[in-house]
């Protein structure tokens, strides 16, 4: 489902006050891989995410091609329904993105309040300062060993589950 290219690649953290029309400023870093068309949505936590158009196409894809059967797994269903909130939207000409009411709702995004903007690969995330907040006092060193040693367990069993390996 993702997109592996480096160029499509988004890292970093920013910073943007939303204006009084819910707009707010896509970092100069991100303009080129986000691309003039891109998708908003929901995610969880309440926060919204930007896809960049390829990236969409191919989660699109996937979801379209699924079994009838998974129509009750909620997996499949709660991914029917973040595509069913999803908005196609284009940065203005001074490269700010026009949040609609919907999606500011459920991120908590307020008029006059910072967005905490997240590169976190092939998508942005876009967050209130004070979900971003409650979020981050779950980056401990504990919760890094634990994800990391997840991480390199998943990978070391999908290695072996790979024919020749």
């Amino acid at each position: 489902m993702a997109i592996n290219s480096k160029s499509s690649q988004m890292w970093g953290r920013f910073e943007h006050t939303l204006d009084d029309k819910g707009r707010v400023i896509v970092p100069l870093k991100f303009r080129e891989t986000l691309g003039d068309e891109f998708v908003l949505t929901i995610g969880p936590g309440n926060h919204i995410r930007a896809y960049p158009m390829p990236t969409w196409s191919s989660m699109e894809d996937e979801l379209a091609s699924a079994n009838v059967h998974d129509e009750l797994n909620e997996d499949t269903i709660f991914l029917q329904r973040m595509f069913g909130n999803c908005e196609f939207v284009n940065p203005d000409q001074q490269n700010r993105l026009s949040i609609p009411r919907h999606l500011r709702d459920w991120a908590k995004l307020h008029e006059g309040e910072p967005t905490i903007i997240i590169g976190s690969g092939t998508r942005l995330e876009f967050w209130s300062r004070t979900e971003w907040d409650n979020l981050s006092k779950l980056f401990t060193s504990e919760n890094a060993a634990r994800a990391s040693m997840s991480l390199k367990s998943g990978l070391i069993a999908a290695g072996a589950a790979e024919p020749g390996a």
